[in-house]
């Protein structure tokens, strides 16, 4: 877990004096009354996506108001600040629901993306090069076992497909909750410039790889090749991501990848 955000980043925002942390994610995200201070990985990618989320409308779902310092911008010293939404329930494991919604907010999300997206394109962090090498635009050295189930899953595959160019949420499983009065929350958002129907890929992959989904549902899902190819690259997604990770979230293990490619080849 990240430390606690300092007095003077408190102070930028117009924060109490006490955090506490919040459960979930990586241990980057402070609750200070009615606020929540989180620790961000990127400062371009953040500021790109409070910009977003500031213009974003809110049909059928919610997201968190993003907050500016009391100077007018959206960080201060790698911290950016959102509301509180009080009495959030996870919406897993519905995932098909999570899926759905997560489609909404990226048609609503690509309405309002800010037109410059270098902040996107510039991005280093390990999520970002994962996607980049499941969509084939980079390569990335691994550990024979990890590139042998990277292989594996490019036989799921269209040769030559085009990425689009479409806003989606990266990272939905985890981050979609649901209000008091049953209104999806959307967290967390991990923008991506992609096809539209990746954000329910990546749900359905994270759904069998680490939450104890039935197999069927990547069968389902993968009945088409379009969605097929989809699920694939979500797949060598997670997979990449995983292996670059310092201390992998889930211990960068393979045979859930290689369980998930046997049901679907």
């Amino acid at each position: 877990m990240t430390a606690a955000p300092s007095q003077e980043v408190l102070d930028a925002f117009g924060a109490g004096r006490s955090s506490e942390p919040l459960p979930g994610g990586e241990g980057l995200a402070f609750r200070v009354g009615e606020i929540v201070l989180k620790r961000v990985h990127d400062p371009a990618e953040a500021e790109w996506v409070q910009s977003l989320l500031s213009g974003i409308e809110q049909n059928g779902f919610r997201v968190p108001a993003p907050m500016t310092t009391r100077a007018g911008g959206w960080l201060h010293d790698g911290w950016s600040a959102s509301r509180f939404i009080e009495d959030l329930r996870p919406a897993a494991p519905r995932w098909y629901d999570i899926a759905r919604w997560g489609l909404q907010f990226g048609d609503a999300a690509q309405q309002a993306r800010p037109p410059d997206t270098d902040a996107l394109r510039r991005r280093t962090h390990r999520w970002a090069v994962a996607d980049r090498v499941a969509w084939g635009e980079t390569a990335k050295d691994l550990a024979p076992p990890a590139e042998e189930a990277r292989q594996a899953l490019t036989a799921l595959l269209i040769p030559g497909r085009s990425s689009g160019d479409h806003l989606v949420h990266g990272d939905l499983s985890g981050n979609v909750f649901v209000d008091p009065s049953g209104v999806p929350v959307v967290l967390d958002v991990s923008p991506y410039l992609r096809d539209r129907r990746w954000a329910m890929a990546i749900v359905v992959a994270d759904a069998v790889l680490w939450n104890g989904a039935d197999l069927a549902i990547a069968r389902r899902f993968a009945q088409e090749s379009d969605d097929r190819d989809l699920l694939g690259r979500a797949l060598i997604f997670r997979l990449v991501a995983e292996q670059l990770a310092d201390e992998p979230r889930h211990g960068a293990m393979l045979e859930p990848y290689r369980r998930v490619h046997r049901a679907l080849i």
